[in-house]
C-alpha cells in the first residue's frame, strides 16, 4: 500500500506500518513536501539490563549452525536482486539444527562479549528466530498460516511475543530490535540486515554475522538495499521510498532534510538524477514473503535505480 505526501497539511499513512549540495534546488523542493513522519513502529527505547559489554573480551560465538542453514537455503543471486529463503524445503533435521542453534545462543551471556561480537550475536539471534517462526508455520502444514505469511508477512503481534529467554529474561523480536540494537549501537544499517521476511524488507544475508565481518556485511547490505528499486524509485513524477524511511526516520537523520540527504548520498548517480525536480513523495512496502516463488518481478514495476 502506498502513502502519498503532497503537502504539509494533508498527511496520509500506510496501513502497516553524491554530495550534499548537488542539485540544491531539487533537494530543497523535496524537503518541503516531506511531511513530519508519524511512525507506526515502536520507538527506540533502551532496555537497560542489556546495556553492558566487555570491551577487552576475546570471547567468540559459534555461529556455524546458523551458517549451515543460510548456506543451504538462502539464494543471494536471485535475478530480482532480492535474496530468497527456501522455507518450504527446510528438512526436519535442519529445522532441528536451527532450534539447537537458538538454544545454544540462549545459554550465552551476551553482556560478556565485546561490542562487535555482541552486535553480531543480536543480529543473528533476531534473524534466526524470525526464520524459525516461518519454518515452523510451513512445518505445521497449515495452508491458512502459510498463505497468511505469503501474502502479509510475519504479523506484528508475533514480533511482540516473547521469543527467547536469556539470563531468565524473556525477550521478543521487538525487544532485540528496538530495545537493544537500535538504542545501543545507533546504526541505521541494522534496518538493512534485520529481516522482516518480506520482499521490501532487509535481505537475509547468506553469511552469518561475526565480530570480524560485521562492518563488511553491513556496508554490503546497505549498498545492495539502497541500489534496489525497493529502497527508492521513480514512478512518473512520484518519488517512491521504502517505508523504512518513514517508520524509522529518526535513525537516518535528525530532520527530514537529513533523511533525504542520506537517501541521495547512498543511492546511485542515475537515481539521484531521476529524483531531480520531483515534488511528490510516497512510501511503499511489499509484505509478500521472500520465498523462491514470490513474484518480485511484478512487485517493483517502477523505474529502477540502476
Amino acid at each position: 500500500m502506498v502513502t502519498i505526501l503532497e503537502d504539509e497539511t494533508v498527511p496520509y499513512f500506510t496501513k502497516r506500518q553524491g554530495k550534499f549540495w548537488v542539485n540544491v534546488l531539487a533537494f530543497i523542493t523535496l524537503s518541503f513536501v516531506y511531511t513530519p513522519i508519524v511512525s507506526a513502529a515502536p520507538k527506540s527505547e533502551l532496555i537497560k539490563f542489556w546495556d553492558d559489554r566487555e570491551a577487552l573480551s576475546i570471547m567468540q560465538v559459534d555461529h556455524s549452525g546458523w551458517q549451515d542453514i543460510l548456506t543451504a537455503y538462502v539464494d543471494d543471486q536471485h535475478p530480482s536482486g532480492i535474496n530468497r529463503f527456501d522455507y518450504s524445503s527446510v528438512t526436519p533435521s535442519d529445522a532441528t539444527k536451527l532450534k539447537n542453534y537458538l538454544g545454544y545462543l540462549q545459554k550465552l551471556e551476551p553482556r560478556q562479549l565485546n561490542s562487535e561480537e555482541a552486535k553480531a550475536f543480536w543480529i543473528n539471534l533476531y534473524n534466526a528466530i524470525l526464520v524459525d517462526k516461518i519454518v515452523s508455520a510451513y512445518e505445521s502444514g497449515s495452508r491458512r498460516a502459510i498463505n497468511r505469511l505469503k501474502n502479509g508477512g510475519v504479523e506484528s503481534r508475533a514480533l511482540k511475543r516473547d521469543a527467547a529467554e536469556l539470563l531468565m529474561q524473556e525477550i521478543s523480536l521487538n525487544d532485540i530490535q528496538h530495545g537493544i540494537l537500535r538504542p545501543i549501537w545507533k546504526d541505521p544499517r541494522v534496518h538493512f540486515v534485520l529481516s522482516t521476511g518480506a520482499l521490501s524488507g532487509a535481505n537475509i544475508q547468506k553469511t552469518a554475522f561475526t565480530g570480524d565481518n560485521n562492518e563488511e556485511l553491513l556496508e554490503k547490505a546497505k549498498a545492495k538495499f539502497m541500489q534496489h528499486p525497493k529502497a527508492v524509485r521513480v514512478e512518473g513524477n512520484l518519488l517512491v521510498l521504502n517505508s523504512v524511511f518513514e517508520w524509522y526516520a529518526s535513525d537516518f537523520g535528525e530532520n527530514r532534510s537529513a533523511v533525504l540527504a542520506y537517501i541521495r548520498e547512498n543511492t546511485s548517480d542515475a537515481m539521484r538524477q531521476a529524483m531531480d525536480g520531483l515534488s511528490r513523495i510516497s512510501f511503499d512496502y511489499n509484505w509478500d514473503l521472500n520465498t523462491f516463488d514470490a513474484q518480485s518481478d511484478l512487485a517493483f514495476s517502477g523505474a529502477s535505480s540502476e
